[in-house]
């Protein structure tokens, strides 16, 4: 089972405008990592290095999987408990995924409608979750459920792309590749694409994704782990690049956050609980992390 950031204070002013014209293009730029191509207008290079400054210097953020059902939609405690916490600690990014029925669901359902506005309301970004089981579902029916959450619920504002194939080849890499394209195209920002695992630097250099999930799992990651330092790795791209998703955690540890804080920029850990093969713990999205309060906490330091 795997589930799963412009102010300039000191700029002439002509390129102050110049830069807020570009940020309402964030949705169509698929790039991320801050690479210049020899052949980008000097425009061009401006943007893409102002947005990499902008991505390098923001706060670390929760990816949280709200695989919960909005019942209740006004009273929900576990969505207000959200919306709560990031009114509380506004400084922190919150990118929160709903998943009405594994993607966007066959008809609209409002409770979902109120839940996506009340998050946007608070200041959260929200994703649409849609799955690729690893490569299996074919790339049209993947594009189209992204227009059925277009369609369905236009103010989601990002794809969350789970199960994404990962295998260390071209076939996976251009497999990747054009659905984000396609979400992009969509105008879909930010893309999160999560294989659970570690994920070769490839997928990386090529921009497969704004965000990768390269650890998901009851165990925290060894600090080399999380640095992907070595040939094939992902040391050479940014923090804000990546997540971490943690489940099973009992108790939260700060030092742990703090070291995944060096690698990765975007981060949830929660007590749910996964075991394969065990339906009594068959999901572990399926609950608000008890630890939501703890990591803004430690977070907005």
């Amino acid at each position: 089972m795997t589930a799963f950031r412009l102010a300039q204070r000191y700029i002439p002013a002509i390129f102050f405008l110049a830069v807020v014209t570009a940020a309402t293009l964030i949705p169509r730029v698929s790039g991320q990592q801050g690479e210049i191509k020899n052949s980008a207008t000097p425009a061009d290079r401006i943007e893409k290095a102002h947005q990499f400054h902008l991505r390098a210097t923001e706060k670390t953020g929760l990816l949280i999987p709200l695989y919960i059902y909005p019942a209740n939609v006004h009273t929900n405690k576990d969505f207000n408990r959200v919306i709560e916490l990031k009114r509380q600690y506004s400084e922190v990014p919150f990118w929160a995924i709903v998943n009405p029925a594994s993607g966007p669901g066959t008809s609209i359902d409002p409770n979902y409608t109120k839940a996506i506005d009340r998050l946007i309301g608070a200041g959260c970004v929200v994703l649409g979750y849609v799955s690729t089981s690893y490569g299996k579902v074919p790339i049209e029916t993947v594009q189209a459920n992204m227009k059925t959450w277009q369609k369905f619920y236009p103010r989601v504002q990002g794809i969350f792309f789970d199960e994404m194939l990962y295998e260390d080849n071209e076939t996976a890499v251009e497999h990747q590749v054009t659905l984000n394209q396609s979400a992009h195209n969509l105008g879909f920002w930010p893309t999160v694409a999560n294989p659970g695992t570690d994920t070769p630097g490839r997928f990386f250099s090529v921009e497969s994704a704004d965000v990768i999930v390269i650890h998901e799992s009851e165990q925290w990651p060894t600090e080399e782990k999380l640095h992907g330092n070595y040939f094939g790795g992902y040391s050479d791209y940014p923090p804000f690049s990546r997540a971490t998703l943690m489940y099973g955690q009992k108790q939260l540890n700060a030092t742990d956050v703090r070291m995944a804080q060096k690698y990765t920029r975007w981060i949830y850990v929660t007590q749910d609980t996964y075991k394969p093969g065990d339906a009594d713990h068959p999901n572990p999205w399926d609950q608000l992390s008890e630890h939501l309060e703890e990591l803004c906490r430690i977070l907005q330091d």
